[in-house]
């Protein structure tokens, strides 16, 4: 009889829905495998153990998301609207890619900083700290001409809050956004990124 192999994604994907049902203390090696439909020596051979398991998963969906890019995107366009624009691609990725947006909502990088890791696994959520964290302060100054607090602030918030809360309710529920959603975000966007922030 031929062996089954089980992708690394598959791996992860098993633990995704776990974690989504259960919550991240109650997932499992054995509960990822069950779902998986796999042995619990196929997850051993590729993940060291449950924390690993963890944030591997974490991180996939954090990788996922850093490459949202809207079609013919110009990061050298008219600042407000590139944030517009990086907003609505997010939007999007929440829609068709619902799963990650939720297990980033449901396990957060407080959470996977608590996990047993090893230096290397530290290292790779630091990196993807400082990818997040330099976009972020780009088109902070880009727009406000400066990267401190404030200005990183409302940054997150046109560019990362308002499109998950936008979708996350119908998300939530396994059902897709009505189109009036994606319509009104612009103009919240640009609500928050076209005035300067106060002192």
């Amino acid at each position: 009889m031929a062996r089954t192999t089980f992708s690394t994604d598959a791996l992860l994907d098993a633990a995704r829905e776990v974690i989504l049902e259960r919550g991240p203390r109650s997932a499992t090696i054995a509960l990822i495998a069950a779902r998986a439909g796999a042995p619990t020596g196929s997850i051993y051979h590729r993940f060291a153990s449950i924390d690993e398991l963890l944030a591997r998963t974490w991180l996939r969906a954090v990788r996922r998301t850093q490459q949202v890019r809207p079609a013919g995107f110009d990061p050298a366009g008219e600042p407000v609207e590139v944030v517009v624009e990086l907003a609505l691609a997010l939007y999007d990725h929440c829609v068709a890619e619902p799963g990650d947006m939720l297990l980033l909502d449901r396990l957060r990088r407080e959470d996977v900083l608590h996990l047993n890791l090893g230096d290397e696994l530290i290292a790779e959520v630091g990196r993807s700290d400082e990818q997040t964290g330099g976009l972020i302060a780009e088109l902070a100054r880009a727009v406000f001409g400066r990267a401190g607090k404030r200005e990183t602030d409302l940054v997150v918030l046109a560019l990362v809050d308002l499109p998950y809360s936008f979708a996350g309710r119908y998300l939530q529920a396994r059902a897709r956004p009505p189109k009036s959603r994606r319509d009104r975000l612009p103009d919240a966007v640009r609500a928050i990124v076209a005035t300067r922030p106060h002192d």
